[in-house]
């Protein structure tokens, strides 16, 4: 089974002293949910310069949808 994947980019502050539950992701994921995508993970893709996380990639999957592919259970 092939898959596709997306990529939603949140920014999350890096602050070593603040909560990032205000960044949003659990809107995002459950938006890509209800359209019918896995969260899969995340990707840190800027730090602060204490180590924080500024900003990630959201991963979302799901079965690549073309017509002639079987969707087998491996």
């Amino acid at each position: 089974m092939r898959y596709e994947y997306r990529y939603e980019s949140v920014e999350t502050g890096g602050g070593f002293f603040f909560d990032n539950a205000d960044c949003g992701h659990r809107a995002i994921i459950d938006a890509y949910a209800r359209d019918g995508w896995r969260f899969a993970g995340f990707v840190p893709t800027r730090f602060s310069s204490y180590g924080g996380i500024k900003a990630l990639d959201l991963v979302f999957e799901r079965p690549a949808g073309d017509a002639g592919e079987a969707n087998d259970a491996v």
